[in-house]
């Protein structure tokens, strides 16, 4: 699906990665944007924050059984987490019935198998472009396939809220979090960390160009789709390297990140995989 494409940026492995069935599900999607109604503005935003193939280390990548709902005095589908949020899931059918009834909202696209809705009355203003969409859902062929969560007020599971310290991420998940960084953007301030959520990698000898069913292994039998976390952080000290290998992934390394979150993208790893917007 994705060699067609010349505009995606190189990936790696992990974040490349799509569980066939996944991909059987979720298909026919060119590339993310970087979500909202100012597209030109926001497809440049989610260059600066995109991923690098070789930025990942997918020896590093582990799941993240740790990460529990910590924002516990709120009901749960108001709080972003691997259920959903509100009353959209991962994987759930999107009509245009369900949004009028939802009051959810298409965000302009000629795309209509990759494109964005978000709740009109969800917003927040950004000092540069003014009013933006707080939570965008991004639909890839019919079907919720990541969550965007922009602005600083709405709660992620994690207990990591836009705008908190790259400590903060850290503190987190454990440390059990990956380096990424944009091979065209290495001399600014950008980075991403990525965490699985609820998969290990298996079979990691046979790994190929995409991740395969064989190569991922749900933690839970309950569990349809894999899911990922990733935050792009800004405004900090990033690593020198675009690379980091396992032995250089220490936690004297980890803690000399400095920034703080941005934006916190939760969805399959098609759709983290897809950083330039469903154009």
């Amino acid at each position: 699906m994705f060699d067609s494409h010349n505009h995606l940026l190189s990936k790696s492995l992990l974040v490349s990665a799509c569980l066939v069935g996944s991909m059987q599900l979720l298909t026919g999607c060119d590339s993310q944007p970087s979500p909202s109604g100012d597209k030109a503005v926001q497809i440049e935003e989610s260059k600066e924050t995109s991923v690098d193939t070789d930025s990942v280390d997918t020896d590093n990548v582990v799941t993240d059984d740790k990460a529990t709902n910590k924002e516990t005095n709120l009901p749960d589908d108001q709080v972003v987490s691997p259920s959903g949020y509100q009353k959209l899931g991962f994987g759930q059918v999107v009509t245009p019935a369900l949004l009028a009834d939802l009051g959810l909202t298409k965000q302009q696209s000629d795309n209509e198998q990759c494109y964005y809705v978000s709740d009109p009355k969800q917003v927040y203003t950004d000092q540069t472009y003014g009013e933006r969409a707080a939570v965008l859902y991004q639909i890839i062929d019919g079907k919720v396939a990541l969550i965007s969560i922009r602005d600083t007020k709405t709660p992620f599971y994690t207990g990591v809220h836009v705008g908190d310290s790259v400590e903060a991420v850290m503190s987190a998940h454990d440390d059990s979090i990956t380096y990424a960084v944009d091979k065209y953007a290495v001399d600014g301030d950008y980075y991403n960390l990525i965490a699985n959520v609820n998969f290990i990698i298996v079979n990691d000898e046979n790994l190929g160009t995409l991740l395969k069913a064989e190569n991922i292994k749900l933690n839970n039998e309950n569990d349809a789709l894999p899911l990922q976390v990733e935050y792009h952080i800004k405004g900090g000290q990033k690593l020198s390297a675009n690379t980091i290998t396992e032995t250089d992934w220490t936690v004297e390394t980890k803690r000399a990140l400095e920034g703080q979150v941005q934006s916190i993208d939760i969805g399959i790893p098609e759709a983290i995989y897809l950083v330039e917007g469903c154009s």
